[in-house]
């Protein structure tokens, strides 16, 4: 079964990517996103981190954290503008943790965390089939 998951996660590379908000935790510290690939394929994730040349830029914790700045961060803009015009290069799944890592473009990275034994992200395939962040499907 995660022999197919890693082949549909390995098709996902050379694609681009839309992201937007899915109001699933509004409050502050959380910022869940779905995103949308371009074959079709779709991702909804609570906990996300984007790093850019091996520095972190952004994460789902930030969004509507103000930290003395003049405005509150919002977060699924911020992760909109970085993958912007970027493809995925390379995607993998940690079996340990259940963490998603994508490799886009202009060295920036997303990680997917998967926290807890419940399902915080859940992926469906252009092709059929999915998982979630506990491989309950």
């Amino acid at each position: 079964m995660l022999k197919d998951f890693d082949e549909s996660l390995s098709n996902l590379k050379n694609t681009s990517v839309r992201v937007s908000a899915t109001n699933a935790f509004p409050e502050a510290g959380t910022a869940s996103v779905q995103l949308l690939f371009a074959d079709g394929s779709e991702l909804r994730a609570s906990y996300w981190r984007v790093t850019k040349d091996n520095r972190a830029v952004l994460s789902s914790f930030d969004h509507q954290q103000q930290y003395g700045l003049p405005a509150p961060i919002d977060a699924i803009k911020g992760l909109q503008e970085q993958l912007q015009d970027k493809t995925v290069s390379d995607v993998r799944l940690d079996r340990e943790t259940g963490d998603l890592r994508f490799q886009f473009t202009d060295n920036i990275k997303l990680q997917v965390f998967n926290f807890t034994g419940y399902e915080v992200w859940e992926i469906s395939f252009a092709t059929g089939g999915g998982e979630y962040s506990n491989y309950a499907k």
